[in-house]
């Protein structure tokens, strides 16, 4: 009896081993939230300062000083960037009793209008605009409560980051051979799963800073334009905002035309921000992403959807952040594992199925071996 093939399971037997491994990781990806940040924000980083550090070694630096200096150098622009936004809202905060009383007097217009127009009391619109204050900040509380939990664990965990980053770049070697020895039958379709992440990360993270940083010189062109204050500070928001896909869009949109109307004195200027939010918007996506980030990700709206608010449920505003590029990666597996293909071709935005060849990996093996025999 031949044992070296046995029969393929059933399908319904495959997809309850499917359906217990994705359980199995979303269960640690929620319990071991703090874990699972630190290895995919360290991960992501280090594929995105991994050609910089080859170029250094490639000089002939030390690998732990071509590491050292690559990890030192991205963490200093993200620094550097935090600092400017902590300056810019300081500068917001600052003027927040005169914003106060603008929205003060901004209200006591809209109830001047409604008392006249529609024969509302102030008093009845003032009881109707504290229950509804009541409800959102009771709602609100806990979100905000979230946010800066997360944004507290975030910060806690960043202080690892470069660390962690450090020792993934010099060990990387380490990994390259853990590949290997955990499937030395199929180890370079492994490597090339590996290597095809890795470009998939670095091409999605590079093209989206290039892609906020012109965002952010299109909108502060615009607000600078009509006048906003704030200006700088609004356009890195709504540029920031773009990486959460729809949602990050449209509040990128509101707090600019919300300032907007606190601060001046006509409707024009909302209407203004509005248009410029709207027109670098279609720029954004007729333009600038395609071709700065291209399809690195290639993912359709409804897994994107999906995929932003799985990492909304499991690790919050952070998750939100981290699903596009995460799901990006899976749908690499996907489509170079031959259980998961069809699963790939349902994220993607392919329209027709084409199976993976694997007989390259097979001629690959089979030129190696007589390589070696010839030697």
């Amino acid at each position: 009896m031949d044992t070296t093939n046995p029969a393929r399971p059933p399908f319904y037997i495959r997809g309850a081993y499917l359906l217990l491994f994705v359980a199995l990781v979303l269960a640690f990806l929620y319990l071991g939230k703090r874990l699972g940040v630190l290895i995919v924000a360290s991960l992501l980083f280090s594929f995105l300062a991994l050609p910089f550090c080859k170029k250094l070694e490639s000089w002939q630096a030390p690998r732990s000083m071509a590491a050292g200096i690559s990890v030192i150098a991205l963490m200093t622009i993200i620094v550097g960037l935090v600092c400017f936004i902590s300056y810019e809202i300081m500068s917001f905060m600052a003027d927040f009793p005169t914003l106060k009383a603008s929205i003060q007097e901004k209200v006591r217009v809209i109830n001047s209008y409604v008392e006249s127009n529609y024969s509302i009391s102030r008093r009845e619109q003032t009881l109707w605009v504290q229950e509804k204050t009541s409800d959102w900040l009771n709602s609100g509380a806990s979100t905000l409560l979230a946010f800066f939990t997360a944004t507290g664990s975030f910060i806690a965990t960043f202080v690892l980051i470069p660390i962690t980053m450090f020792f993934m770049l010099q060990y990387r070697d380490k990994f390259k051979k853990f590949l290997e020895l955990t499937s030395p039958e199929r180890h370079e379709h492994t490597l090339e799963v590996s290597r095809k992440i890795s470009r998939v990360s670095q091409m999605y993270i590079r093209g989206l800073f290039i892609d906020i940083l012109i965002l952010t010189v299109l909108n502060g062109i615009g607000f600078l334009l009509l006048g906003l204050k704030y200006a700088l500070l609004l356009a890195l928001i709504a540029a920031v905002l773009n990486i959460i896909p729809y949602v990050g869009v449209l509040i990128g949109s509101l707090i600019p035309v919300a300032v907007a109307l606190v601060t001046k004195d006509s409707i024009s200027y909302a209407l203004g921000a509005f248009a410029v939010c709207s027109i670098v918007q279609f720029l954004d996506n007729n333009f600038i992403t395609p071709k700065v980030v291209g399809s690195a990700v290639n993912l359709n709206p409804l897994a994107s959807i999906l995929a932003l608010v799985a990492g909304a449920m499991i690790w919050g505003v952070i998750g939100m952040v981290l699903s596009i590029p995460l799901a990006g990666m899976f749908k690499v597996v996907c489509d170079n594992v031959e259980q998961l293909r069809p699963l790939g071709y349902m994220m993607g935005e392919e329209k027709e199925f084409k199976p993976f060849n694997f007989n390259k990996f097979k001629i690959s093996r089979r030129k190696k071996s007589v390589e070696v025999n010839q030697d």
